[in-house]
């Protein structure tokens, strides 16, 4: 399931134009094409002259680093933070796309199967998330 939800959320043929990238993220058009010749972003262009395109990545990657800017840090360095948010966001999608193994819809709450445990093959760790968001792990025998 973690895999379709990536594949949906990520696919490269989602772009948007530079317009749409200025506007959501904020930034101005002169900003991001300064961006993306400093090689901090990329575009995507078919073929010569025409416009640029834009991945949800990038999306991303903008927001991050003028989350960092406002904050009051040079260029290079929020690109730098926004480097290591996005590792951090790397190792993330891959501990879900290694680990959960299947969600179950409840009444109150969600149940997440992340799989057994390599040292105890016959448990399985399930997270259960509440509507509120609060979560608590538990161990099942392996059915």
């Amino acid at each position: 399931m973690a895999r379709e939800l990536h594949k949906m959320f990520f696919n490269s043929k989602l772009q948007i134009t530079l317009s749409e990238l200025s506007e959501a993220c904020e930034v101005s058009p002169s900003q991001i094409r300064y961006w993306e010749k400093k090689g901090y972003i990329k575009s995507i262009q078919g073929q010569k002259n025409q416009s640029h395109k834009y991945t949800l990545a990038t999306l991303g990657t903008v927001m991050g680093i003028k989350y960092y800017l406002n904050q009051g840090f040079t260029l290079a360095v929020a690109f730098e933070k926004q480097q290591q948010r996005r590792g951090l966001f790397k190792c993330i999608k891959s501990f879900a796309n290694g680990r959960i193994q299947n969600i179950e819809v409840k009444d109150q709450h969600y149940e997440i199967d992340l799989g057994s445990l390599d040292n105890v093959p016959d448990k399985r760790v399930v997270a259960i998330v509440d509507n509120n968001g609060d979560t608590k792990l538990i161990l099942r025998d392996d059915e």
